[in-house]
């Protein structure tokens, strides 16, 4: 049983008033998750990285940690404390907690620490990137515990939890690749409207990559905000970098992996790994893009490239004999499928296979109705690229260009292949457009 005496006790009316709304907030918040919604700041996050994320919500004083793989319900819910002042930090001094995405650099225990920050903290990269750019400064904005009692909205800029939540907590944390997303408050919204925006998102950083990678400089200048600016330079000069290094080389070949989607106060955070490579030149790393809304689009208004200097770690540098191995497979694949000829284009598919919800035998007669449509049938496949390779499975994505008579549709493949036996079969099979010329 709860005994609170509150009569000239600030703490204990304080923790009572803090008690109920918790109790209140997460049943709310529970009929919310079973309503089919989830957080709005994240919206691709199912490979790679971390495989936990933290959302601060400043507007009732509550941390919650949310797992890859249920996003309609969160894993823990912790009290917090967050700055004396409202709104996103700006300068020094002005007692106010960062809001956006950030990652932890550091991690401390009792030993290291002052008593204020209790028996753990881990510092943030504020001030990041997107941050300096805003002009936005000060220092020294942690996660840590507390000696003290809880009180909400009492730190100087700091998010703070209990000694006992923030040790449970820390065994979540993986650090530089657990998301902490601070925001006034979090917005649910249903799975679908996520997902769309999520795929919209997946495709605006492929035809980036792609016109990279095709030098088309002027289309990849048009991906980046008019107030864009990068190692001292503003959207001209990067054109004129990036214009240079084009001219420079023959061919431009540029891999993404794992890519996380992740949004607070407006701003996309897109975090990938990324392979470049230039004739006679490879680098590996991880890159940051920050976007913003701008009128009907999105636009970079920052990038962040850390190189990598381990490429081991990186599950997609395999040998020229095996990628001609599954290139192979592809433009056999590729063929069948040209010329209609439906029983050897189903050899190359799994037993398993379930395109649509429908049995093997279903998709078949759905394509040879289909197949019946056309004339001619002509498919052009391009950067083909090996992303992950596990035992006897293997994923792979490509740019696939499909002509008829009557249809025309360019988009981004992607195939799941399993070993079997010998050969190689397609077990799962995803296509999201890139452009429609024609219908």
């Amino acid at each position: 049983m709860l005994n609170f005496s509150l009569k000239g006790n600030k703490t204990g009316r304080n923790f009572l008033l803090l008690f109920i709304s918790f109790i209140f907030f997460q049943t709310v918040f529970l009929k919310v998750s079973q309503a089919g919604l989830i957080p709005e700041s994240l919206l691709k996050w199912d490979k790679g990285g971390s495989e936990h994320v933290i959302l601060v919500d400043k507007s009732s004083q509550k941390i919650f940690l949310y797992r890859k793989d249920r996003l309609r319900y969160p894993l823990k819910v912790y009290l917090c404390s967050t700055g004396e002042n409202n709104g996103p930090k700006t300068h020094q001094n002005d007692k106010k907690t960062p809001e956006g995405v950030y990652f932890f650099t550091n991690s401390y225990k009792d030993k290291d620490l002052a008593p204020i920050y209790g028996i753990m903290a881990f510092p943030l990269d504020y001030p990041n990137n997107l941050d300096k750019k805003k002009g936005r400064n000060g220092y020294g904005i942690w996660l840590h515990g507390t000696n003290k009692p809880l009180e909400p909205r009492n730190t100087n800029g700091c998010i703070v939890l209990k000694n006992k939540d923030i040790e449970g907590l820390a065994d979540f944390i993986k650090l530089h690749e657990t998301p902490v997303i601070i925001t006034s408050k979090i917005n649910m919204i249903p799975i679908e409207k996520n997902t769309l925006k999520a795929m919209k998102l997946e495709n605006y950083i492929e035809y980036w990559r792609r016109v990279w990678e095709e030098k088309d400089i002027d289309q990849y200048m048009s991906f980046y905000s008019p107030k864009f600016s990068d190692k001292n330079m503003d959207w001209k000069k990067w054109k004129k970098y990036k214009s240079r290094i084009a001219a420079k080389h023959k061919n431009i070949e540029i891999s993404i992996y794992d890519l996380q989607l992740f949004q607070a106060n407006g701003t996309i955070l897109a975090k990938f790994y990324q392979i470049y490579h230039v004739p006679y030149f490879k680098s590996y790393g991880k890159k940051m893009l920050y976007l913003i809304h701008n009128g009907e689009q999105y636009k970079i208004i920052s990038e962040v490239f850390e190189r990598d200097n381990d490429p081991q770690r990186y599950p997609a540098v395999f040998s020229d004999s095996f990628f001609n191995e599954i290139k192979g497979f592809l433009l056999k694949w590729k063929k069948a499928w040209e010329q209609k000829q439906l029983q050897t284009y189903f050899s190359f598919y799994d037993q398993d296979f379930h395109p649509q919800g429908m049995h093997l035998a279903g998709w078949y007669k759905h394509k040879n109705k289909v197949n019946k449509k056309y004339k001619y049938i002509k498919i052009e496949i391009s950067s083909i690229k090996i992303l992950k390779k596990l035992k006897n499975t293997v994923r792979v994505n490509f740019k696939q260009d499909f002509k008829s008579d009557s249809y025309h549709d360019i988009g981004l493949k992607e195939l799941i292949l399993i070993k079997s036996g010998n050969n190689w079969k397609i077990k799962q099979e995803t296509w999201q457009p890139i452009t429609i010329k024609s219908r």
